[in-house]
């Protein structure tokens, strides 16, 4: 073992493979093109409602684990060692919150047609402001969550070509891939990439799980070695340390279970029982595919310590590429995994993507600027705001590489506004008498709260953009839910509100 970065070279196969399962893509577009039944916007973003266990579990699958899980989670178990291991605690809770709210919000989006996140919202509370806000927040939150995608795409072209493709390159080839297709067929399209990118990735991330735990002495030999070149790495966190991990799971657990992409399959699942099946189902896949990302970071720790922040998001390329020369079996099976991790990453992107689109169409265009507007102007005003914001994501992918940001400040930098959302769904979804005046309230102080502490943090104002070990999201919560809670009690809305079920 040595601390020098590996030369990863995988060869035309790897191409080949990449290529192939590009064309595949494009012709799932197509015949999501040919199978919609209708020019209309349930059609088109949710699939007209109808996936069952297999596909909804898929496409949920795919979506949730993308380029944050592989390069993201895996960079940040190198940078904070065996305590990272508490990430798969992270995606467990993002099932549990997701249990609790999301049966019950299906049943509302059926029985008053919910296409959008915010079309919930604004039929419970009746708050234009509060729409407003929460479409600012989701998208915000979704563009920050393309743009690591994004990140991620560069990454993992770059080196699967070997090098023959630059990393913006990798991500105008992509982009481009995943724009026609998504055009095409709309969720339906998406939702059946991403059963064949789910499968992909579910097998990748099994037979590489193996390898890591099997190869080279596995867990224990990577402690060893760990041991001695950063021993520090391997102490149990700190009283600090233990409320950033509390700090962390609050913004994971709620802020990851209300991605919009997410909530829309909510809306698009053929029943309730598929939804519950489904979402069971996601509850094993964290001790799969985030132990994998664990493993992967304390591995790199073990044989290539030293990275930078921007290399260490690079770690499940160096392990992985380190395993490509074993034998020809072990190297088409890291192939196929790493196409399983582009997979992964468009399948999350164009989700995103897709739910940016529909909500400034249907939320803000259709009800601020164009009322009359039709389903055919709504859905070419949808693509084409979706092109517009992803040419300026491109852009900004540019900036990150030039600028050296790691995926998981990205992460950071969404999380902890969009977790500002979760009093509107976590309490919106039961509480009949909390008013919108005072979910707006606690959404615009928790926000602010949250703003004011990372700008500080960014003009070297204070030291951290989490007080005390906790973040700055947590805290812009916690007065969040305050108001929420306090406003209610003290003045509880005059009329409960409509819906139910």
């Amino acid at each position: 073992m040595n601390g020098s970065v590996p030369d990863v070279t995988f060869g035309p196969g790897a191409l080949a493979v990449l290529g192939g399962y590009l064309v595949v893509m494009l012709g799932l577009g197509l015949l999501g093109r040919l199978k919609q039944k209708e020019r209309s916007l349930r059609d088109f973003y949710l699939g007209g409602s109808t996936f069952g266990f297999a596909v909804l579990f898929l496409t949920l699958f795919a979506t949730q684990y993308s380029g944050n899980t592989l390069l993201g989670f895996a960079g940040r178990s190198y940078v904070q060692g065996m305590t990272y291991i508490v990430s798969i605690t992270f995606m467990i809770l993002v099932i549990t919150v997701f249990m609790i709210y999301a049966p019950r919000l299906f049943r509302l989006a059926r029985r008053f047609g919910y296409i959008t996140p915010t079309d919930f919202v604004y039929h419970r509370f009746g708050s234009h402001p509060l729409r407003i806000l929460c479409v600012v927040l989701l998208c915000w939150g979704l563009a920050n969550y393309v743009l690591e995608q994004l990140v991620a795409m560069g990454h993992g072209v770059e080196a699967i070509s070997g090098g023959r493709m630059t990393f913006m390159q990798g991500v105008l080839l992509l982009v481009g891939v995943m724009l026609i297709y998504e055009s095409l067929g709309g969720m339906r399209a998406v939702a059946w990439t991403d059963a064949v990118q789910g499968s992909l990735l579910l097998c990748g991330c099994a037979v590489i799980l193996y390898t890591l735990i099997t190869a080279d002495g596995g867990l224990a030999a990577a402690a060893d070695q760990v041991r001695v070149t950063a021993p520090a790495k391997l102490e149990a966190p700190d009283a600090r340390g233990l409320r950033t991990w509390v700090s962390t799971l609050v913004m994971l657990g709620l802020g990851v279970a209300l991605y919009p992409h997410a909530v829309q399959r909510i809306f698009a699942a053929k029943n309730e029982l598929s939804l519950r099946r489904s979402l069971g189902a996601m509850a094993f896949m964290p001790l799969c595919t985030t132990l994998l990302a664990f493993l992967i970071g304390f591995i790199a720790l073990s044989r290539f310590p030293g990275l930078s922040q921007l290399e260490s998001d690079k770690v499940t390329i160096y392990v992985l590429g380190g395993l490509i020369d074993r034998s020809p079996v072990m190297y088409w099976l890291i192939v196929v995994v790493f196409a399983a991790v582009v997979a992964a990453i468009m399948s999350t992107a164009d989700s995103a993507l897709l739910s940016i689109g529909s909500m400034f169409t249907k939320d803000i265009y259709k009800n601020y600027f164009r009322r009359e507007a039709g389903a055919r102007e709504m859905l070419i005003v949808g693509k084409t705001f979706a092109w517009g914001v992803m040419a300026i994501l491109i852009l900004m992918a540019w900036v990150s590489l030039e600028t050296e940001s790691s995926i998981w400040v990205l992460i950071e930098l969404k999380l902890e506004f969009m977790v500002q959302l979760s009093p509107v769904f976590m309490l919106g979804v039961y509480w009949r008498r909390m008013p919108a005046s005072a979910v707006l309230t606690g959404m615009v102080l928790g926000t602010l709260l949250t703003l004011v502490i990372w700008c500080g943090a960014a003009f070297d104002v204070w030291a951290t953009r989490s007080p005390w070990g906790v973040g700055a999201g947590v805290w812009g919560l916690l007065l969040n839910y305050g108001v929420c809670v306090g406003w209610t009690v003290l003045r509880p809305a005059r009329r409960p509100a409509s819906v139910s079920a």
